[in-house]
């Protein structure tokens, strides 16, 4: 789910609008911009009622990418997508792991008492970056901690300072009804009416071949992953423990550009597609962070880090992206797609769950 391979390259490249706009033939990126649309909930100006993108920029995607700036308070007329709007879109689509969580715990029965400090990581990090996205970060200390998925002193502040400037009282723990409600309400804000319609299939099930990871020394985004790649992340995660670092995700399953509803080939045959890799930061230390420009610096890097690198590169059954031929420093995976028939596989499978909703 995390963000969108072809619209976030296309970014790196230079002034995005020069390709996005109304009555342009760059087709695979305008089907990329419609899918993201169409999950980001505005399928009802897109004029679509499943993944039927058809790389045509016309009034549809016009009204579509209009309606998306309208909701976050950007002056566009649809006709194109600048790079900042274009960023925004992307950033959005980036979060919809977390709401989707958000949503669950909205969709559950709160007669029984819930709280954030008994919930998951994963569910406590969704809080965290909810509310460092609507203008928490100073109450979380968010610069320090991130989305650690810890509940304490910062994310109870966070939690009573949102409520309390909503008229709600709050111990900054119970997600009583009308907390849980704020939630929702403000995520609606930002997103088309559509967009918890996703939320079913885009959350595990006994069914669904999709798990959320939750690793000791796992923090960040949701870890969302195919069942199967678990025994890998459990062995990452062991690595981190021995190497006394934090593993902070941000990126893990994503789903990919279809037409028409099926599932095909994407254009490249990245392991995310298919569930079986992740991108992260490091975290060592007192809270200092590793991130890609340290990465890869290897092995010229802080000794924590380059010992969970080494344990990654000398465990035959993994592979990190720093030792690519194009240098990916942030990504680990499990050699997945050394064979595409098994990759096609399980591509087909999670991709389906996901987008399709077959289980």
């Amino acid at each position: 789910m995390e963000c969108s391979n072809l619209l976030e390259a296309a970014l790196k490249k230079g002034d995005i609008s020069q390709s996005l706009f109304q009555g342009s033939s760059h087709k695979e990126l305008i089907i990329d911009l419609q899918r993201t649309l169409f999950e980001l909930g505005f399928e009802k100006e897109l004029n679509l009622t499943s993944y039927e993108t058809d790389g045509d920029y016309g009034p549809a995607t016009v009204k579509a990418v209009a309606a998306f700036a309208e909701k976050n308070t950007y002056v566009s007329d649809g006709t194109s997508v600048s790079n900042k709007l274009c960023e925004l879109i992307v950033q959005r689509h980036n979060f919809l792991p977390e709401m989707y969580l958000l949503w669950a715990i909205h969709s559950s029965d709160l007669r029984t008492k819930k709280y954030i400090s008994k919930g998951t990581r994963t569910s406590v990090s969704a809080i965290q970056t909810f509310l460092y996205t609507i203008g928490y970060g100073a109450e979380l200390n968010f610069a320090k901690f991130g989305a650690d998925g810890l509940y304490g002193n910062s994310t109870r502040k966070a939690v009573i300072k949102y409520t309390s400037d909503n008229t709600i009282n709050s111990d900054g723990d119970w997600l009583s009804r009308p907390v849980v409600d704020l939630f929702l309400k403000d995520i609606n804000r930002f997103y088309g009416r559509k967009w918890s319609d996703h939320a079913p299939k885009n959350l595990p099930s006994e069914a669904s071949p999709l798990v959320l990871f939750e690793g000791s020394n796992f923090q960040g985004k949701p870890c969302r992953a195919d069942v199967e790649f678990i025994p890998a992340l459990e062995k990452i995660n062991g690595y981190a423990v021995q190497a006394n670092v934090k593993i902070y995700v941000t990126s893990s399953f994503r789903t990919t550009t279809n037409v028409n509803g099926a599932i095909v080939p994407p254009a490249t045959y990245s392991n995310h597609l298919a569930g079986h890799g992740i991108d992260m930061n490091l975290v060592y230390g007192n809270n200092e962070w590793a991130n890609s420009k340290v990465l890869a610096k290897y092995p010229n890097v802080p000794q924590p880090v380059k010992y969970f690198l080494s344990l990654i590169i000398d465990d035959p059954e993994l592979r990190w992206g720093g030792k690519f031929n194009t240098k990916d420093p942030v990504h680990i995976d499990d050699h997945l797609n050394k064979d595409l028939t098994v990759w096609r596989k399980r591509y087909k499978i999670m991709q389906e769950a996901v987008q399709l909703g077959k289980v």
